[in-house]
């Protein structure tokens, strides 16, 4: 059997209808070189499995049990299952454009290991869209997601401020920011080498791939944004969501009591700013002592 190049590593569950949309999005990559699809079913209850069987009779994927303990280890035994010499790490609601896959992979062709994030936008609509007829959307769903049908996409601060820094337009302050698990690939050995994602964070909610992105970072790691792999995350409610988020978020300053890690909360909120983060750090690195 031929080692495929990418391993495409989906953690989900009970996600089923978002999750078919995904891998009915990856079913039209346009990528020369073989890839493969790892799906985490972590411990799913709803129609997944139903999901993955039809996906696989077309698709290069097989499925392998989460061990139901939070993302962080979700993501890391989709890892330790890949055969791909890439790990994109994709969640089970960002649909993906035909280009995107193949994208990835041209970036990381040459150079030192890296990082790689495809800049994703929001679907505030979302939920009116998987309330629709799934069928209508195929094959195309991202092409559907983008065209104007359920409303515009938007970008979140923390996609903004990435985007900034990339681009020249904010002070790179935290390139490690980069590291958003939602569409973001790496060399699996900067994985491995890196202990992969922290599982401390437990079953809360967030700031997991941000730690491991300041990990590698620190470690000489690249960080670069892909424009030719963009993606539309499927935004849904989460009813404690700011609550778990502040947890992880205390976790994180903890680990990393540094000035951009200490500035995270004037980002990663319901009111979070790109800008303001930006002067927060400054301010924090300007008054730390010699």
């Amino acid at each position: 059997m031929t080692r495929p190049t990418a391993s495409v590593v989906i953690p989900t569950r009970d996600k089923a209808d978002s999750l078919r949309l995904v891998l009915a999005c990856l079913a039209r990559q346009v990528c020369p070189e073989p890839y493969e699809i790892v799906v985490v079913d972590d411990g799913c209850t709803d129609g997944t499995a139903d999901v993955v069987a039809s996906a696989a009779a077309r698709l290069p994927l097989h499925a392998v049990p989460g061990p139901r303990v939070g993302r962080a280890a979700a993501r890391n035994a989709g890892a330790a299952a890949a055969r791909g010499r890439l790990l994109l790490f994709l969640d089970d609601d960002v649909l993906l454009p035909p280009p995107a896959l193949a994208a990835h992979v041209a970036e990381h062709t040459g150079g030192p290991p890296a990082c790689v994030h495809g800049p994703v936008r929001e679907l505030p609509a979302a939920r009116r869209l998987l309330a629709t007829d799934l069928d209508e959307l195929l094959p195309d769903p991202y092409a559907v997601a983008t065209g104007g049908r359920f409303g515009r996409t938007v970008v979140n601060a923390l996609e903004a401020v990435v985007a900034g820094m990339a681009e020249g337009e904010l002070d790179s302050v935290a390139p490690w920011l980069t590291c958003i698990g939602a569409n973001t690939s790496m060399p699996y050995g900067l994985w491995r080498r890196s202990g992969g994602f922290d599982e401390t964070f437990g079953t809360t909610w967030g700031c997991e791939d941000l730690e491991l992105g300041l990990r590698l970072w620190s470690s000489g790691a690249g960080m670069r944004l892909s424009p030719g792999a963009p993606g539309v995350h499927l935004t849904h409610e989460r009813a404690d969501r700011w609550e778990q988020h502040t947890l992880n978020l205390t976790r994180f300053i903890d680990k990393h009591p540094v000035p951009a890690v200490r500035a995270l909360p004037e980002l990663l909120g319901p009111s979070g700013s790109s800008r303001r983060y930006v002067t927060t750090v400054r301010t924090l690195e300007e008054s730390a002592p010699p």
